[in-house]
């Protein structure tokens, strides 16, 4: 059994395999400032892949995700409505729920220890942390009903409780939004990325405008302190292919159509910018289909595997035309600006956010447009002709983010003893 101190902290992760670069930069500075400010303290992270997450993230702890996730079923016993009676038990009396798994599994030890290492890990916490993520949406239901269940259980054994780099929403599912309003307003702090979407939301759930902070992203800093001391030329792409980006082939046809027609008119090469390697929404996969099958940029860059990595192949352009999120954080961060391609409210939501903190740097093509290539042509030669320019700015916003971010981590360590008296919560 994974020893487990009597001092910890328990981090909830956007990304249990680590197979996307912006997820894992953001959980890396979590943990290295977690670590700095509580170093009497051991980081369990929750994790699938803990050989991978030890790699990346030397002062973590991995404890693996498989309790969690048997404390999350329902189907403790047969049938919808004893599912749905096991639910309701476990929002509200979660402590009773590793008992009873205890009992089902009393003849299978390793699943039994599993459930007794995460309910530990959570009723016996200092702190539980939820790392930055885009995950409070209803474009990933599943997700966020398990990261709303996990804060529960902490509430209920009287944790503290913190989300830092928070993108919120949309949230308009009703089943969804009842259970971030019973569960968010009992966090002790909430700390977003943008403050555009994610503050009304938050203020509408109910949360109390003294338990938010607005920081930016906390992967800005790891980006920002390798930034380079001059613009390079070329323009980097990504795309993001997936059921929640409404991205398509007729849209893929449109970039691809004004990126190659900017990049031959301002004479800068093409420069791949992967960042999820999740299966079935790959970017080198997506990247791929709108430049040359031979391209020997592609090639290499199907290698770029840590944030480091990407954040230095960002670091060789001038511009970034991106639809990921995250190529567009690591590209401001380092003083280089960006366009943002957005086609579902989600990206919406996140690129208009990001030139919102930026406020200048970063500009947002809708894909819904039917004149969207045009647009995307414009946006390109403006701002590659004005990134020298602008880039004094974007640095200087940047700066700002980082320090407010580290304000907030200041301010999780004050809040972080006492433990406070445990609290109850009704769906």
């Amino acid at each position: 059994m994974m020893a487990l101190k009597s001092r910890s902290i328990l981090v909830e992760p956007s990304d249990y395999i680590l197979r996307n670069v912006g997820d894992m930069a953001m959980l890396g500075v979590a943990i290295e400032r977690l670590a700095r400010l509580f170093p009497q303290n051991q980081i369990n992270v929750l994790t699938s892949d803990a050989s991978s997450l030890v790699r990346f993230a030397p002062g973590a702890t991995p404890l693996l995700d498989v309790g969690r996730a048997q404390w999350l079923r329902d189907n403790f016993l047969p049938g919808v409505l004893a599912n749905r009676l096991f639910r309701e038990l476990r929002r509200r009396a979660p402590r009773v729920i590793g008992p009873l798994w205890r009992y089902r599994y009393r003849n299978n030890e390793n699943m039994a220890s599993a459930l007794d290492r995460f309910s530990w890990s959570v009723s016996n916490a200092d702190l539980v942390v939820v790392a930055g993520m885009g995950g409070i949406t209803d474009y990933f239901p599943g997700y966020a009903s398990g990261v709303l269940e996990v804060l529960g259980l902490a509430i209920h054994a009287g944790r503290r409780t913190v989300m830092v780099g928070q993108g919120m929403g949309p949230l308009e599912n009703a089943g969804l939004r009842a259970r971030a309003a019973a569960i968010l307003p009992k966090l002790d702090l909430i700390a977003l990325r943008e403050q555009r979407t994610g503050r009304p939301l938050l203020t509408a759930l109910g949360v109390d405008p003294a338990r938010i902070m607005v920081t930016g992203d906390d992967a800005i800093e790891m980006a920002y302190v390798i930034r380079p001391k001059a613009l390079d030329v070329g323009i980097g792409l990504n795309v993001r292919v997936s059921d929640y980006s409404g991205v398509d082939s007729p849209i893929l046809d449109r970039i691809r159509e004004a990126v190659r027609d900017a990049s031959a008119s301002l004479g800068a090469p093409i420069i791949p910018v992967p960042i999820s390697h999740v299966p079935g929404e790959e970017d080198i996969r997506s990247i791929g289909n709108l430049m040359a099958s031979s391209d020997f940029e592609l090639s290499l860059a199907a290698g770029l595997k840590t944030p480091i990595a990407v954040i230095r192949q960002i670091q060789r352009c001038r511009l970034v035309v991106t639809g990921s999120y995250h190529a567009g954080v690591f590209a401001l961060a380092s003083g280089i600006p960006v366009v943002g391609l957005a086609k579902s409210s989600y990206y919406r939501d996140k690129f208009l956010g990001l030139a919102d903190m930026f406020a200048v740097g970063c500009e947002t093509v809708l894909l819904d447009h039917q004149d969207c290539s045009k647009s995307l042509r414009d946006a390109i030669q403006r701002l590659y002709a004005s990134a020298q320019a602008i880039r004094p700015h974007i640095l200087s916003s940047a700066k700002r983010q980082i320090a407010a971010g580290h304000a907030c981590y200041r301010r999780i360590r004050e809040l972080a003893s006492p433990h406070r008296v445990g609290e109850t919560y009704d769906a």
